[in-house]
């Protein structure tokens, strides 16, 4: 398995290399890939059967916030003072060949394992809960098969894009949460409705993103039984990355296209 670790990089840039790795992927040209990423500004993703309306694009712009729709499903999130991840699969892949609910357990442990390894407690659920808030358009508000909690606060949320080949899965794991400029963003809830979302520097303030890389690469190593190898992006990956910026990701008619 093959493990991609990068700094901050522009939204549509981001969204445009998850989705060129997939390809890849699924198309065997390379291995099963754990990508983990930052975000080079906060940015404003939507999910792919999102409507635009539900943020406030006037606060967007003034606060010169990137907004991308993501191939994967899921509402809104504003990427900021996390680490993501991208997970992806082909059908063949015999760590993936089960069901989407299958996957997003596969997944789950690891990323439980990897918070274990530096002290955390948490918890996933992998049935969906009951969503309290059907109208909230934040995606950490939203039903979820790969939540994972700690102390009943939401801190990693998930969402799964299958195609007849294979798997792309988005992940956001929270280091710290900003209540009110999520709510600024989206402009139609109130920062109450986030209580029950937090970050892992609410616990463990000392945890930085290279620790957590680094846990996450041994969990994954032990959950799934495989050697994984730190490498980056193909050539062949990065040029259709930055295809796929030009004409999707950094296109309007693609990101305010609901």
């Amino acid at each position: 398995m093959r493990l991609i670790t990068q700094g901050p990089e522009h939204a549509f840039y981001n969204m445009a290399l998850d989705e060129a790795i997939s390809e890849s992927v699924r198309q065997k040209l390379s291995p099963p890939t754990l990508r983990l990423y930052r975000w080079d500004q906060p940015s404003l993703s939507i999910g792919y059967f999102q409507r635009a309306a539900d943020i406030d694009t006037s606060y967007c712009e003034q606060k010169s916030y990137p907004v991308v729709r993501r191939q994967t499903g899921g509402r809104a999130i504003l990427h900021d003072a996390e680490l993501t991840y991208s997970f992806c699969a082909s059908a063949e892949s015999l760590l993936f060949r089960g069901s989407l609910l299958e996957n997003y357990r596969i997944i789950s442990k690891a990323m439980l394992t990897g918070l274990e390894l530096l002290g955390l407690k948490a918890k996933s659920s992998v049935s969906r809960r009951r969503n309290r808030n059907l109208k909230n358009p934040a995606c950490f508000k939203a039903v979820s098969y790969g939540e994972i909690t700690i102390d009943g606060r939401k801190i990693i949320g998930s969402a799964q894009k299958r195609f007849k080949n294979g798997f792309l899965q988005h992940g956001s794991i929270l280091f710290r949460f900003d209540a009110q400029e999520l709510s600024n963003a989206l402009g139609s809830v109130d920062e109450s409705d986030f209580m029950d979302i937090g970050g892992i520097a609410d616990y463990a303030p000392e945890i930085t993103y290279s620790d957590l890389c680094k846990a996450l690469k041994e969990a994954f190593e032990k959950e799934l039984s495989v050697k994984i190898i730190s490498d980056g992006p193909t050539d062949s990956e990065q040029n259709r990355a930055r295809e796929l910026q030009l004409t999707r990701y950094s296109d309007p008619s693609w990101n305010f296209l609901r």
